[in-house]
Formats: structure tokens, sequence, C-alpha cells
């Protein structure tokens, strides 16, 4: 969820080497250079301010907050079925990360770029629905939901293929994978479902306590949703800019 903004900047920084006046937006880092990591580290990291508003230009969001209308998650294990909603979801966070290093591939048959990064806090917050089932026992609840995530650690990773048509030729992302270390976490749902506040209270001790082990058994789902958000918004860009003018070739 939060880290799905971390997704919609891979494509951001890179799109602006596209844009008319691109010095408005990023440095420009030559793709045959030898320094071209140590460069794309600091269009990385100035690229996080810029981007928090967003471009409009390029008609991409702003990044921080981040806005996401709905994410829906249905979980079975065992006796064990959950459905939750959430929509109007909000991020924050991305404008404070650092960003420690970059590796770029920019071939002519292949692009695959991985950016470093750590973030002290990602916020994230909004409404939801959910309803479960053990066995006999049924659960309805809905209301709010705050989560913070500390000391994030983590690499975007993106794919993608050169294609070329009339207009030049353009990079397909393929393929967007993060898997984000975190410090702590705490989670808290509010519930206006009576009949089931006190479970709800219940459950938000129980994750707060158990949270590393969630963590790592609802990770899937969080991947499967940030590979899908980040094809779709990097394609936004990537399919519309050249590829000599995304990433220019000059040495």
């Amino acid at each position: 969820m939060k880290l799905r903004v971390i997704l919609v900047f891979v494509s951001l920084f890179a799109s602006c080497y596209g844009v008319v006046d691109v010095e408005k937006f990023l440095k420009v880092c030559d793709r045959n250079s030898v320094d071209v990591n140590d460069c794309l580290v600091d269009a990385v990291q100035e690229g996080l301010t810029v981007m928090a508003d967003g471009i409009e230009e390029l008609d991409v969001p702003p990044v921080d907050p981040y806005h996401q209308k709905e994410l829906r998650v249905e979980y079975k294990n065992n006796q064990i079925l959950a459905k939750f909603v959430a929509k109007n979801i909000y991020v924050e966070g991305l404008k404070s990360s650092k960003v420690l290093d970059t590796r770029l591939r920019a071939d002519e048959d292949r692009f695959h770029m991985e950016v470093d990064l750590t973030t002290p806090l990602v916020h994230v917050h909004g409404s939801y629905r959910g309803e479960g089932r053990y066995n006999s026992l049924q659960i309805l609840a809905y209301g709010r939901f705050d989560t913070n995530m500390t000391d994030l650690v983590y690499t975007w990773k993106l794919d993608g293929v050169p294609e070329t048509n009339e207009n030049g030729t353009f990079i397909r992302i393929t393929d967007f994978y993060m898997r984000p270390d975190v410090g702590d976490m705490k989670s808290y749902l509010s519930n206006d479902n009576r009949e089931s506040r006190e479970l709800t209270e219940l459950g938000n001790r129980f994750t707060n306590n158990n949270w590393r082990l969630l963590y790592r058994e609802f990770l899937p789902f969080a991947q499967e949703n940030w590979n899908k958000i980040g094809i779709r918004v990097a394609n936004k860009v990537f399919l519309k800019v050249p590829y000599d003018q995304l990433f220019p070739t000059k040495s």
C-alpha cells in the first residue's frame, strides 16, 4: 500500500528526461557515462522533492501524499476467510527518503534499473470495510485505519524492453519488484460496528504484537499490487517519451 508511492516515482524521475524543459525537474544523466549511477543518485534524490506535488505537464499525480482510490484483498487459509476493502488511501513519507545507490543497465535490447532507498517513516490512512470468518465465528467491521511504518529499507527494480514504432523507440516496462524491510510497524483500526468492536480491539493488539509474522504473510498480496501499479504508471511515461530522451547518450 504505502510503499506504492515509491513505485510511482520510479517512472516519474525517468520521465523527466523526456519533458520539454527537463532541467526544470531533474538533472539529466548520460546512460553511457561511467558516472551514470552517481548522477542518477542525485537525480532521484532531487526528484523526490520535485515529484511530491506531481507534474501537471505529464498528468502525473502527487506522490507525497499519494492517493489510492481503492485496494481489495481476499485471504483464505484453512478455516480462515477474510475480505478487506480499503478506500481513499493516503500514503505519506516518500519525500523524506534518502537515495543510497542506483544501478542502470540501458542496452539496445533490454532495460533494467535499480534504486536503493531508506525512508524513516511512512504513514498510511484511509477508510475500510472488512469481513471475516473462522469456523462458525463471523465478524463485520468498518471504519478508519492508520498504519505507521518506520526505518524502511528497500530497492525499486524496473525491467523493460525497447519497442520501435513510427514515432521512434520506446521502453515498455514489463515488471516492477519491491520487497521492503521494515524496522517497526504500528496499526490501528477503528470500528463503527458496535457488535464487533471488542473483537476489533483484540485484533489491534494481536496485530501490533505479531506484526512481523503478519507482514510476511500478506507481503505477496502487496507485491502483486505494487507490480501492477508500477507497470501501469511507468508505461504512462516510458511509452510516451522516446528512449533516447528518457536516457540520452552523450558520450
